[in-house]
């Protein structure tokens, strides 16, 4: 599980956002879905819809192609070239193997090399037809007071 979760964030996921390649990017979230985008640190919810446009109006929720290329233009205005991201942990539901939590930790550089944000998130997960996707996203600023309210004695990790 780990190489394939570390497979899907650390490269596809990773190479798709930096890219700015909306539908790319989208196909790692969950098809016809509800999905919370919480960040903690500025205390927003983002509530996105992965379906048709029709179906995000009737949940009243943001279409998914929407909130992602307003989200890449953002970025542009910030100089941003492109992201990594690391794999820090992953929990393993025992009750239902098709749903997961991983942990990362990701870093925005701008054109000039330089990285000017660094941040943790915690993405729970779910598993339709063998491949994973992101069911909600909550993110912290990358320091250790933000980290201090999150639960992560169950995250699971490869000896380094």
């Amino acid at each position: 599980l780990w190489k394939i979760l570390e497979h899907k964030f650390c490269v596809d996921l990773k190479n798709a956002f930096s890219n700015k390649d909306i539908m790319g990017w989208l196909n790692h979230f969950a098809p016809n879905e509800k999905i919370n985008i919480y960040q903690h640190g500025i205390g927003k919810t983002t509530k996105i819809y992965t379906g048709n446009l029709l179906n995000s109006l009737l949940n009243g929720r943001i279409p998914a192609k929407l909130m992602a290329k307003i989200y890449f233009q953002k970025l542009a205005k910030q100089n941003y070239s492109h992201s990594d991201i690391e794999l820090l942990g992953i929990q393993q539901n025992t009750e239902n193997e098709k749903l997961a939590k991983v942990h990362i930790r990701f870093f925005r550089y701008d054109t000039y090399g330089k990285m000017y944000e660094s941040a943790m998130g915690l993405y729970s997960l779910t598993k339709i037809e063998n491949l994973w996707f992101i069911k909600e996203m909550s993110i912290y600023d990358d320091n250790e007071k933000a980290m201090a309210s999150v639960d992560l004695s169950n995250m699971w990790f490869p000896e380094k």
